[in-house]
């Protein structure tokens, strides 16, 4: 029986690398055929893979963790690689031997952090000629968090943006992609050292959190300068009061996007309370990640014209997974983490 190295957890410890173990697996294999959707799966050959918060958060939801997949698991939404099989009747263009990135859905139990993933056809595309398989795989989950949430709000040109949480991976493709849509005005916050990076990426104005209070600051612009938000994106995911102020510098006819949500409670406070009981008093709407082929092609072409920059905090070799997830917890991360389960340059 062929065999594939994997790393997978089967208890739920904090933190959640602890859990993990690398483990020689029966390898995937593609179906025969694809008689449905559900068996329309194409076989990977794993090069690259970027791991997000939600690979190690999602997992130890209480309750949720548990039920969402069986254990062993393997945890990894996003990758990059090299086809190696599609069962024939499977709905693509693509080929045997075609360089691919692509990303999974919820919920699944064979993550990407293995030699061998079944990736699902609804989000898979070719691998740009311009990009590594490092940069590929940094797109997936990140990327899809930066162009949805807008077109979600139907972002038009001219548009203001402000996003909160503007240098991690997620935000830094915000910015980018709001300027693509043709955003006029894109303001994020980062810390200190973040601000010329942010600067470099296309932010008009930067809010450095250390040194000036968010919510005043946003006040004071628009009093003085008449600066008020069509779009606000909330990438930190505290519970704060950002959106319960947001009418101070928010346009009424703009939109509070929460791409971060930590609790339901939260968000049902948010979305249907008024304000006078602790709502808010304008647009609120929440995101979920959902796969996309015509949106992943639409990255993936951004990103092999080189109009979408890729930024990539730190890589590790496949045995040094634990250490990858030990720095993405960090929270200081300044773009992706990427885990290399095949050496570049090697086959």
């Amino acid at each position: 029986m062929a065999t594939m190295r994997a790393w997978q957890y089967k208890t739920r410890n904090e933190p959640f690398e602890s859990n993990l173990s690398l483990d020689t697996i029966p390898r995937l294999e593609a179906p025969s055929t694809c008689k449905s959707e559900k068996d329309c799966c194409i076989l990977v050959r794993v090069h690259a893979v970027s791991i997000n918060p939600a690979d190690h958060k999602v997992p130890l939801i209480p309750v949720v963790g548990y039920f969402l997949n069986k254990k062993p698991a393997t945890p990894g939404l996003d990758y990059s690689g090299v086809i190696e099989a599609i069962p024939p009747g499977t709905p693509t263009t693509l080929q045997v031997g075609d360089k691919v990135l692509g990303r999974l859905d919820w919920p699944y139990q064979r993550g990407t952090l293995a030699e061998y993933v079944l990736a699902q056809p609804n989000a898979i595309v070719k691998l740009p000629d311009s990009l590594s398989f490092a940069q590929g795989a940094a797109l997936g989950t990140a990327a899809m968090s930066g162009l949805q949430p807008l077109e979600k709000v139907n972002i038009k040109p001219g548009a203001s943006v402000f996003i909160n949480g503007g240098s991690g991976g997620v935000g830094s493709y915000t910015l980018q992609i709001a300027k693509l849509l043709g955003a006029a005005h894109v303001t994020v916050t980062c810390g200190p050292a973040n601000v010329e990076r942010m600067k470099a990426l296309g932010a008009d104005e930067v809010i450095n959190y250390r040194e000036a209070d968010v919510l005043d600051t946003l006040k004071a612009d628009a009093k003085d300068k008449g600066r008020f938000y069509d779009i606000v994106i909330e990438n930190v995911g505290a519970i704060d009061s950002l959106y319960e102020q947001c009418h101070h510098f928010m346009n009424p006819a703009g939109c509070f996007m929460q791409v971060a949500a930590p609790f339901p409670l939260f968000l049902i406070k948010r979305t249907i309370l008024p304000g006078f009981l602790g709502g808010g008093k304008r647009r609120f709407a929440s995101y979920l990640t959902w796969n996309d082929n015509a949106d992943f092609q639409r990255l993936a072409d951004w990103a092999g014209e080189g109009k979408l920059k890729t930024e990539i905090d730190s890589q590790f070799a496949f045995e040094d997974t634990k250490e990858a997830f030990e720095r993405l917890r960090g929270g200081r991360c300044q773009g992706k983490v990427v885990v290399h389960v095949v050496k570049e340059g090697s086959i």
